[in-house]
C-alpha cells in the first residue's frame, strides 16, 4: 500500500510539473515579445534623439555607446570619460566629430547636461 500511495503522488507531481510547463511557455513568450517591444522602443527613441540632437548622436556613434544610457547616467562625465577611455579615439577626434555633426555641438550638450569636457 505505502509503494501505490508513493506511485500516486509521483503522478501529482508529474502533473504539477506538466502543469507548469504547460502555462510557463505562454508566459516565456509574452517575455521575448515584452523584450523585443523594448528593443523596438530604444531603436525608434535613438534614431529620434540622433535626429533631434546631432552632437549627441555622434558622440554615442563615436563611442560606440547609447545616446539614452548617456543621458541616464548617474554621472555622465565619469560614464563618458570611461566610453572615451575604452574607445581607440583621442578627445580630438571626437570633438572633431561632434564639430562635423553640427556646429553648435558645444551648446547643444551643454543643454543636455553634458559639460564642455567633451565637446
Amino acid at each position: 500500500m505505502a509503494g501505490e500511495a508513493y506511485i500516486g503522488n509521483m503522478d501529482l507531481v508529474r502533473e504539477k510539473l506538466n502543469e507548469y510547463l504547460l502555462m510557463l511557455g505562454p508566459l516565456k513568450r509574452a517575455a521575448e515579445e515584452v523584450s523585443m517591444s523594448q528593443k523596438m522602443l530604444q531603436a525608434k527613441t535613438e534614431e529620434e534623439i540622433h535626429e533631434i540632437a546631432p552632437a549627441l548622436g555622434a558622440l554615442s556613434d563615436a563611442l560606440n555607446i547609447s545616446a539614452i544610457d548617456i543621458l541616464l547616467a548617474d554621472n555622465q562625465m565619469e560614464f563618458l570619460q570611461e566610453a572615451v577611455e575604452r574607445s581607440s579615439l583621442t578627445v580630438e577626434e571626437i570633438r572633431m566629430r561632434l564639430l562635423e555633426a553640427s556646429s553648435t555641438a558645444r551648446e547643444e550638450l551643454k543643454l543636455l547636461g553634458i559639460s564642455e569636457g567633451l565637446s
